[in-house]
């Protein structure tokens, strides 16, 4: 499964688990529009933004804005 499909499975079952991509959008903080280019696969969702569709996902019908987890920021190692 390539990374697109995985963002797009993960948004769309994310978007089903709050109650639809309106309430999701609302969740992420971000323009209908852009979550629907996003469920298209047109684009892939920033990493945050995937992270907390992950959160929904494991919230289920208890996911809310009020609820978010902190982020730790992630640091890539320079191969020599």
């Amino acid at each position: 499964m390539d990374g697109r499909n995985v963002y797009t499975e993960t948004l769309a079952c994310a978007a089903a688990t709050i109650g639809g991509a309106a309430r999701l959008a609302e969740f992420l903080r971000v323009p209908k529009g852009r979550l629907a280019r996003w469920l298209a696969g047109e684009e892939p969702p920033p990493q945050d933004v995937f992270l907390d569709a992950l959160d929904v996902i494991a919230d289920g019908p208890y996911a809310s804005p009020e609820r978010r987890r902190p982020r730790v920021a992630v640091l890539h190692q320079n191969k020599r």
